[in-house]
């Protein structure tokens, strides 16, 4: 697992080493003000001398995803700025009861703008990150220490930064990407256009088949990418282009038994504590109750619940609105963790739909995660799963349908899934249908994927994003919003080079 004390650690050192990381200016940066950022000055050619110096690297470039701080550090935040929130909050699957100066409501009802675009410009923020994993990976080709050492890390490097250019593509459309030319000379003032989409694609694709190329099937400790994670990866991607074949090979893949992965018999093994390191996790983002804390827990729990753990805090926002909990067959075990009615520790009186009381308002508690006995305030220490196995065979199923066929072998795949869930197999017969198909298998996704982060992009894979959220109540909601705007701040400094997202 990826070794807490050893992140706290080299946290320092790796802000030392980071100025070499290039921000070329595309608009972070005004070009009065371009500038390196330098916080000492150890130099590159003084960093990269050994395994230490390369993994304290390679492991700050993994920060840009965890959950470092309540006000969303990383990518895969608790809070409103993590990618995997806001997102679901714009969909059907997820709302949160606080007011927050409206910035709850912005995104559920999809009235966020370009002069207010919240927090979702938080992402566009770790777009220098792109080049600072660039650099990082130019400074270990040119090291000394053995090749295969060099060929894990930067194989970790290459998927991650893959993935970071794969959620700039989602969220806003394609972004820059700086050449190495222009990481070399940082004192050049280079303002990058927005490339071409195929463009775009073929340098995430590239990237994620050389760390598949390079990386070990797992990775070489719990938390870090292997070339199971990286297939995932560009899983996401093929299914995001709607290159169905190509999704389809990966997926296959990924079902080889070479890998080892696995549905688990209980579906909240996967969020549990004493199971978090399991064969159906295939990437996570690993947490403690110190630096790296998963605070969901917080978010989700009223004040006047009975958790048995009570030096927990209970802030009651995360709700999962109860038209969608309704959609839940009855029976399905994957309901035990989503409360829908409790008795008060306030006043001993039962609280659910027909009597919420203020903290079952807008839908059922969506908790996730079982009890960590170790938390305290926010700081849970159970692992964020960001890719699971169960999305590999529901996708597979997708992919294989797409092609234009329903068959048994999409059935049998999304069958699997259910059964776990304690529900009965559906029929090819009911379901050869492709449209029939494909309305029951998002719906099957929504339920086994709840509150993970890919509800938006399913919703808009599936052309659903919108007409979904035109039924709720004050709806802003346009077809140009599937993307979400490029922050002004960005546009002014690029001098016009960087164009805005059509419809802002």
């Amino acid at each position: 697992m990826l070794n807490f004390n050893y992140l706290k650690r080299i946290k320092m050192k790796t802000n030392k080493f980071f100025y070499i990381a290039v921000f070329v200016f595309f608009g972070l940066m005004s070009s009065c003000e371009l500038q390196r950022e330098e916080f000492d000055r150890i130099l590159p050619e003084n960093f990269y001398k050994n395994e230490e110096d390369i993994k304290s690297a390679v492991t700050a470039a993994y920060n840009n995803f965890h959950i470092n701080s309540y006000s969303g550090g990383g990518v895969y935040s608790s809070s409103i700025g993590g990618i995997n929130i806001y997102t679901e909050v714009s969909t059907d699957i997820m709302d949160c009861q606080w007011g927050d100066n409206g910035n709850w409501e912005l995104f559920n009802t999809h009235s966020w703008t370009a002069a207010d675009p919240r927090y979702s410009e938080k992402l566009y923020a770790k777009y220098k990150n792109v080049s600072q994993i660039r650099n990082i990976i130019l400074q270990i080709e040119k090291s000394e220490v053995r090749d295969e050492l060099k060929q894990r890390y930067i194989g970790e490097l290459k998927a991650l930064r893959g993935w970071l250019l794969y959620c700039l593509l989602d969220i806003y459309g394609p972004v820059p990407i700086a050449p190495d030319e222009a990481l070399k000379d940082p004192v050049v003032e280079l303002i990058l256009e927005r490339p071409a989409e195929t463009e775009y694609v073929a340098q995430v694709e590239s990237e994620l088949k050389d760390a598949i190329r390079m990386l070990p099937l797992k990775g070489s400790e719990w938390g870090r990418v292997g070339a199971g994670a990286a297939n995932m990866m560009l899983l996401k991607l093929y299914m995001h282009q709607k290159r169905w074949k190509e999704g389809e090979a990966i997926g296959r893949e990924l079902m080889n038994a070479k890998y080892g992965y696995r549905l688990l018999d209980n579906y909240y093994d996967c969020f549990s504590l004493n199971t978090e390191v399991n064969n159906e996790n295939i990437w996570v983002i690993p947490c403690n109750t110190e630096n790296y804390a998963n605070g969901w827990i917080s978010h989700v729990l009223p004040g006047d619940y009975p958790y048995p753990n009570p030096a927990v805090e209970a802030w009651s926002g995360y709700r999962m609105p109860w038209d969608f909990y309704h959609t839940f067959e009855k029976k399905d075990k994957r309901l035990a963790n989503i409360i829908s009615e409790y008795v008060s520790k306030a006043d001993g009186t039962v609280r659910n739909e027909q009597n919420p009381a203020g903290e079952l308002i807008k839908g059922a508690l969506p908790v996730k995660y079982t009890v960590d006995p170790n938390q305290k305030g926010d700081r849970g220490g159970i692992d964020v799963p960001v890719f699971r196995y169960s999305d590999v065979l529901l996708t597979l199923a997708e992919s294989i349908a797409r092609q234009g066929t329903v068959t048994q072998e999409c059935m049998d795949l999304v069958n699997t899934v259910r059964r776990r869930a304690g529900l009965e197999n559906l029929s090819l017969a009911n379901y050869g249908d492709l449209n029939n198909f494909l309305d029951m298998l998002l719906l099957e996704r929504g339920h086994e994927l709840y509150c993970e982060g890919h509800r938006r992009t399913d919703l808009i894979r599936y052309g659903k994003y919108v007409e979904f959220n035109r039924r709720v109540a004050n709806s802003h909601s346009a077809d140009y919003k599937v993307l979400f705007p490029i922050p002004n701040s960005y546009l002014l400094e690029s001098k016009g080079k960087i164009k805005q997202n059509t419809g802002y």
